[in-house]
């Protein structure tokens, strides 16, 4: 219908590239893994590095040293061994780190076969909070300073949920808006990989998923 189409590829001369007026390589190199991990983590480097020259503030030159001083220094497999046998995880997230929640319930979901649901932590009382009983796992993703996430978090733990926090809790994350978005992303796929690994499943090859989608 004659819209311009601008796209972030990792693959040069695809598909979508081909159909683009204009496209970026974001350069994440094979992604052999059918669950994506490394491109959706360059695809969000290369929107905030767009962003940054329209004068947003995200520090993005930051981020690599951030990225390999979290893999160095965390306790994700730990927490992943307490979580490898439940069968529901509600992840809940606010504002921005609602699309975070999203993602890290997709590769819950994909890898380590877990009924995941990411949620926005306002929707909890409109139905779902009925679900939430002692030992629920509910994963938090909470920036720092955001009160509404952390009034989320107290309902459910009245409620006898078993609360994972990523930010300023378990796992602990820069308040840093871009870097924290990212860690908490890297944090929920270390989370699925680890699972999956004490579960023996096949990480890079989840069941009746592929690598290219052929049908509508």
């Amino acid at each position: 219908r004659g819209v311009k189409i601008a796209s972030f590829v990792n693959v040069p001369y695809s598909t979508v590239e081909r159909m683009s007026n204009l496209s970026m390589n974001i350069c994440a190199g094979q992604e052999i893994c059918v669950a994506a991990t490394k491109t959706l983590t360059n695809q969000i480097i290369s929107l905030l590095y767009l962003a940054s020259l329209f004068d947003y503030g995200y520090e993005i030159e930051k981020i690599p040293s951030e990225i390999k001083k979290f893999l160095n220094k965390n306790n994700v497999e730990k927490i992943a061994k307490s979580l490898k046998n439940e069968k529901d995880i509600y992840i809940i997230g606010r504002g921005f780190a609602y699309p975070v929640a999203r993602e890290i319930a997709l590769k819950l979901k994909e890898i380590a076969y877990i009924h995941a649901e990411g949620m926005m932590g306002g929707e909890l009382k409109h139905g779902t909070l009925a679900l939430i009983e002692k030992e629920t796992p509910v994963i938090a993703v909470m920036p720092e300073n955001d009160g509404d996430i952390i009034s989320n978090v107290k309902e459910v733990e009245a409620r006898g949920a078993k609360v994972i926090k990523i930010g300023n809790g378990d796992i602990k994350i820069s308040n840093n808006e871009a870097i924290f978005s990212i860690l908490s992303i890297i944090t929920g796929q270390l989370l699925a990989y680890y699972i999956a690994k004490e579960k023996n499943l096949p990480i890079d090859k989840p069941r009746n998923l592929a690598k290219a989608v052929t049908v509508k």
